[in-house]
């Protein structure tokens, strides 16, 4: 029988959610989730596009459809003549709390309940299909992991709800006894803001890129902003240990994981209960697989998963079937795993490069050319048939690069090297989307 995640939410009539600078009951989101519910009750099954512009409006309408098994399609826009855009057929879109139709094209039978659109590291979209019941473990799970009887926490989810980190956060808190706090803007002002004016804040969930940039800004202002924190849940991405012990030493708590949309929370970290693992993403779940495979003689190796926290699969079937091998989830990444099945996460399998025999990792160049230059945003990338190209957003002379590399014994030649100012995603990654379309179509 199919999971439906909104039997999860508990009957906690003093459970408050903190938003828009006003204070909801949940007790009174759930009557009102009911009332859409029935009010959905009598449209044919199809694939409902919800915006989270309006967070309270996006629970109230996620559960309701959920509920009824509409498949509902996530992200931040309720634009119609923009979702028709979608490589998806959406079927209707909310509008804060009304809903329309959109084309009338349904499926006979959906096998999933959630759709998240996601680049990854490839910047290329893809649609990935979730079931709720893959939600509901890995959600379960982490609150296991994080929770007891006697705590009471406020957390602030500090990420884009309409990603696979902040929509889990979501859940997580909703079917918890604990309240929470969200946002519309992902700024270092409004953490700032949030921070000093909620004074029940006292944990916090944010992507890896906006936590480091954070911490890295001004020791005397992230010290402020964090005062009262007791735990950070930091989503998947490279967060240095350097940035992690600091952490720890202001007595706050860090639950780590490693995982994409494709395989939520993979493996889970609490810091507490392995001081010892602090260099590590933590370990699976129970109902999740991970092995490395490597070649003889190899510390690292691609990591591959498999197990509860998989997706049902991308939109494009073909696509999905080609990430396989051997009934395991080629993950794209590169790592090792301990005696103790502790994950220890290197780099992307795609930022591995080999020149004459020798291995060079791609994000530790970017961040030699960005410490000696102070360049605030770097990225290289090596396009299949067109070359090895660097994005800089500072105007450096580019013989400056290669001498200096060179010097530093990087013997890597660079095709390209294209000064721009970078857009970033609400995450803290850098966005280069359409140029990077147009440069693998050889356009630019």
């Amino acid at each position: 029988m199919r999971k439906n995640l909104f039997l999860e939410i508990g009957n906690n009539e003093e459970k408050l959610l903190y938003y828009r600078s006003r204070i909801y009951r949940l007790s009174l989101i759930k009557k009102k989730i009911e009332r859409l519910k029935n009010k959905l009750s009598k449209k044919k099954i199809g694939i409902v596009s919800i915006s989270t512009k309006n967070k309270i409006n996006f629970i109230i309408n996620f559960y309701a459809c959920n509920q009824l098994g509409f498949p509902v399609f996530l992200n931040n826009n309720n634009s119609v003549k923009e979702i028709l855009k979608e490589k998806i057929k959406v079927n209707y879109i909310f509008r804060n709390d009304k809903i329309f139709d959109v084309t009338k094209i349904y499926n006979q039978k959906y096998k999933y309940d959630i759709i998240i659109k996601t680049s990854g590291s490839t910047s290329l979209s893809k649609y990935v299909l979730l079931k709720n019941e893959t939600l509901s473990f890995v959600c379960s799970n982490m609150n296991k992991e994080m929770f007891d009887k006697n705590s009471m926490f406020n957390e602030l989810i500090f990420a884009p709800i309409d990603h696979a980190f902040g929509f889990a956060r979501l859940h997580s808190l909703i079917v918890s006894r604990n309240n929470f706090t969200m946002t519309d803007n992902i700024s270092y002002s409004k953490l700032d803001e949030l921070t000093i004016n909620i004074k029940n804040i006292n944990s916090l969930s944010i992507p890896a890129k906006i936590l480091t940039n954070l911490l890295n800004m001004n020791q005397n202002i992230s010290k402020q902003i964090l005062k009262n924190i007791r735990y950070i849940q930091v989503s998947t991405g490279y967060f240095p240990l350097k940035l992690r012990k600091r952490l720890v030493s202001l007595n706050i708590n860090l639950f780590i994981n490693y995982g994409m949309t494709e395989a939520m929370r993979a493996t889970f970290l609490n810091y507490n209960k392995f001081k010892n693992k602090i260099k590590t993403e933590g370990r699976p779940f129970e109902g999740v697989k991970i092995k490395i495979l490597k070649k003889k003689g190899a510390k690292f190796g691609k990591i591959l998963i498999k197990g509860k926290n998989l997706a049902n699969g991308y939109s494009d079937k073909k696509e999905w079937n080609k990430k396989f091998k051997s009934d395991y989830f080629d993950s794209g990444d590169i790592g090792s795993l301990d005696s103790d099945n502790f994950l220890t996460y290197k780099t992307r399998d795609s930022n591995k490069l080999n020149i004459n025999g020798i291995t060079l990792y791609l994000d530790k160049i970017e961040n030699i050319i960005k410490d000696k230059f102070m360049i605030p945003a770097v990225k290289i990338i090596n396009f299949k048939n067109v070359g090895l190209y660097l994005f800089i957003d500072k105007d450096i002379d580019n013989n400056l690069i290669h001498t200096f590399l060179k010097k530093t014994n990087i013997n890597i030649v660079f095709n390209k090297i294209m000064f721009l100012k970078f857009n970033k995603k609400d995450t803290g990654k850098i966005n280069l989307t359409n140029i990077i379309k147009k440069i693998s179509e050889k356009k630019y």
